[in-house]
């Protein structure tokens, strides 16, 4: 029987709805790398962090009516934002999504994305109007009852945004036309992107070339821009907290460093951009430009160690991923609309693989944003498991992760001074001795189902971290620590470090 413990946090009486607006303004230091003093600091965008106590929730797939009337159900899970898709007009209606199994429009064509779940295309991506925000998720109104609805329940709004492209023309009830733009004024048109770009040179390619036959939007034009300022500003208009740039990657950073961000400074927008790389590097070159960014290279590793692969993949020597180079720039996930977590198949619920992938994220460093697919009932807003598991992540999980335990099953991980997270991908008990920064002190397992432990003099502990499973230990607040407990003597003035023979 999981352990009822509560756990208060310094920020426990903070409005959640703070999270990520107060995130964008700390910033400013985190992210353009300005210090103390500089010139140059007006110059730049004031960036974006990945909140410490931020949990998001992507909810899609559903009308504005129907998620608003969930809202009950997401607070309680107590996420702090929810990620919802594109407010436009789009070409596509919800008879145009197909599960991979069935006929449709995209009948005949492979995936672009690999395993799926959901239906695809999603909506919202092939956008023919930015202007109109009455979509197939529903009308502006019932949109913008949406989001208050969501702040009454203290839940930031992040809007998925289209900047790099337009609705293919070719529609499947005939050609396309765009009320806001001229297809041969307002676009690029040198072909698509793998298939018949005209452009040399990688970058230009990636920037300027369709993306699977998308129209690319050319970001110089100055009515681009100012069509995507407009909508930018309506967005805010309306409420919304933060916005998850699509595509981001097909864009050229400039434009985010010296237009997009800007705006999104402005107007008090939090953002992340799709940068679907592995390339850590080429990630940060985004966020330099003041955003925080989806952790694909931090996914690839989660794939790697939850299916059948190791949990070294994940330790700080591997150390893939922007969030062991940027933390604070980093948006972590385990599976979205686009990308599946480890072991899912079609047509099956996510399973144990996936569940204890979502402990790691959420005991990790980075903002985590959950997801699931398939079930209509969501049943995961009602999993007291999860529910415990993201109290931890907006109470606990704070500080540089520390390395404690790492082999191939096995992952054991400090937040330093703050939690000590294990997780066990094996079908048998885990137990090891680790260091830790506390000296006899009491800790509870917070999210799962670990007896009390106490850490000794020199700061070990022993844990065992059950089959399939994880444990999420901390200073138990209600049992104070003595800190010469009976029958175990005072530590010496400057304790050696533990051997290996200890």
């Amino acid at each position: 029987m999981r352990r009822n413990h509560s756990h208060t946090s310094d920020a426990a009486g903070i409005d959640r709805r703070s999270v990520l607006r107060s995130s964008a303004a700390v910033g400013a230091l985190a992210l353009t790398g300005v210090t103390i003093g500089s010139t140059s600091a007006a110059a730049r965008s004031e960036g974006a962090t990945a909140p410490d106590d931020g949990v998001g929730y992507q909810y899609f797939h559903r009308e504005w009516t129907e998620i608003e009337a969930d809202l009950e159900r997401v607070a309680e899970l107590g996420v702090s934002a929810i990620w919802i898709p594109q407010p436009a007009v789009s070409k596509l209606s919800w008879e145009n999504l197909t599960y991979e199994d069935q006929e449709g429009f995209y009948e005949g064509e492979e995936s672009v994305y690999g395993r799926e779940r959901d239906p695809h295309p999603p909506l919202g991506y092939q956008p023919v109007d930015l202007r109109d925000f009455d979509s197939a998720h529903g009308t502006e109104d019932e949109l913008a009852s949406l989001i208050e609805t969501a702040h009454d329940h203290d839940i930031d709004v992040i809007v998925d945004i289209v900047l790099n492209h337009m609705a293919n023309p070719d529609g499947p009830d005939g050609e396309v036309e765009y009320p806001q733009f001229d297809l041969d004024e307002h676009f690029h048109d040198y072909g698509t992107l793998g298939d018949g770009c005209e452009l040399e040179g990688e970058e230009a390619e990636m920037y300027e070339c369709d993306l699977l036959a998308l129209p690319s939007l050319d970001v110089e034009h100055p009515e681009v821009r100012e069509a995507h300022e407009a909508y930018l500003r309506k967005i805010a208009d309306l409420g919304a907290d933060g916005l998850r740039i699509d595509a981001a990657a097909h864009v050229w950073p400039w434009y985010f460093e010296e237009y997009v961000n800007r705006w999104a400074d402005e107007l008090d927008l939090w953002r992340v951009g799709e940068v679907w790389d592995d390339d850590v590097g080429h990630l940060l070159e985004f966020a330099d430009t003041g955003m925080t960014v989806f952790d694909f290279p931090l996914y690839n590793a989660i794939m790697e160690a939850f299916e059948d692969g190791s949990m070294e993949e994940l330790s700080q020597e591997t150390a893939r991923g922007v969030v062991h180079e940027r933390p604070e720039a980093a948006v972590t996930f385990v599976q979205n609309h686009d990308t599946v977590g480890p072991e899912v198949e079609p047509n099956e619920p996510e399973g144990r693989a996936v569940e204890l992938a979502e402990a790691f994220v959420l005991a990790y460093a980075g903002m985590p944003m959950l997801y699931r697919g398939g079930a209509e009932d969501r049943p995961e807003l009602e999993d007291d498991d999860l529910r415990a598991l993201v109290e931890v992540s907006r109470t606990l999980a704070r500080g540089d992760v520390i390395d404690r335990h790492v082999d191939e099953n096995l992952y054991v991980f400090e937040r330093e001074g703050n939690l000590l997270a294990g997780i066990n991908t094996t079908d048998e008990d885990r137990t090891v001795t680790v260091e830790t920064d506390w000296r006899n002190e009491r800790l509870a397992d917070f999210a799962g189902d670990g007896d009390d432990v106490r850490t000794d003099a020199r700061c070990a502990v022993e844990i065992t971290v059950p089959a399939e499973g994880w444990v999420m230990y901390a200073p138990d607040d209600g049992v104070p620590a003595d800190p010469n407990p009976p029958g175990e003597p005072a530590p010496p003035a400057d304790p050696e470090p533990l051997s290996d023979d200890d």
